[in-house]
């Protein structure tokens, strides 16, 4: 909406402005919403969850940007560096379930953690259910914000995340504590680079200079296509790369500097952890 655009018109790119405009009519759009709920009673008996299914969108597929940046991390959207997997998010308990005390949690969340924590907070409990239905990889971290809520002692309950097996793209990662391991290519589509930094306040955002090359994605794509036909899928990491980098989130979260040369016992424990789920058969097609 113009009103939108005329409150970001202090950011001199284009193309960031629009995107900015966008987000600050989504940010009234949110206000209305939980106004209403408000004011009908129900915000006390509503959760609210915003979060986020990847990171940033930098371009289009003919390298023009689309304004979006996930400083200081590196990468972006279809990529498996840090730009394109972590995401801010934020959950809102009734009061009934908590306070009203803005709190941190900095544990690792799986996106497929949402559906047993939210029912947990609902008061469902899926193990009570129909095993085979309600079966889910995801952990319940109802009661890791409970504790926060009430300054207890918190343990979190994930300590890895399986970022994603794909042979197609060669590419493979896991995070497990503070450390990373990526396998093969982690940016098939050229989104590797390491953005330099910004001003605080984003007004000199300039268009990443970086290429996406049409020709390969269309390529990959193909690729895809005919693996999924084929009957020699292989997702072992016997069939990707052997390239392998190991970054420390603690002390590097753009992922600057691959340490697996300096760490080969956490990159092989890590790989070794990766290789528990490429070498799971694949669920029978009567449950996909």
């Amino acid at each position: 909406m113009e009103k939108d655009r005329q409150q970001n018109l202090h950011i001199a790119n284009q193309n960031r402005r629009n995107m900015s405009a966008m987000i600050t009519s989504l940010d009234y759009g949110i206000g209305r919403i939980t106004s209403t709920l408000e004011n009908t009673n129900q915000l006390n008996e509503t959760i609210i969850v915003f979060l986020s299914d990847n990171g940033g969108h930098i371009m289009m597929m003919d390298g023009s940007s689309l304004g979006s940046s996930n400083l200081p991390l590196r990468g972006a959207k279809c990529t498996l560096y840090e730009g394109g997997v972590r995401t801010p998010a934020f959950i809102k308990i009734p009061q009934s379930k908590g306070t009203n005390t803005s709190l941190v949690y900095d544990g690792l969340f799986h996106a497929v953690d949402w559906l047993p924590t939210l029912a947990a907070l609902a008061g469902i409990n899926l193990l009570e259910e129909e095993a085979e239905v309600y079966r889910t990889d995801g952990i319940d971290h109802s009661g890791t914000f409970q504790a926060l809520y009430s300054n207890s002692a918190v343990t979190a309950p994930r300590d890895q995340v399986v970022l994603d097996i794909d042979p197609v793209y060669d590419q493979a990662g896991i995070i497990a504590g503070n450390f990373k391991l990526l396998i093969g290519n982690p940016a098939p589509l050229n989104f590797s680079i390491v953005y330099p930094l910004l001003a605080a306040d984003e007004t000199h955002y300039k268009d990443v200079d970086a290429t996406r090359n049409y020709a390969d994605m269309v390529a990959n794509t193909a690729k895809q296509v005919a693996y999924a036909a084929s009957t020699e899928q292989c997702l072992a990491l016997s069939c990707m790369s052997k390239d392998m980098a190991l970054y420390d989130l603690s002390v590097d979260n753009s992922e600057e500097y691959d340490i697996a040369w300096r760490f080969s016992a956490i990159t092989t424990e890590l790989r070794a952890a990766l290789s528990i789920h490429t070498d799971r058969p694949p669920l029978p097609t009567s449950v996909l």
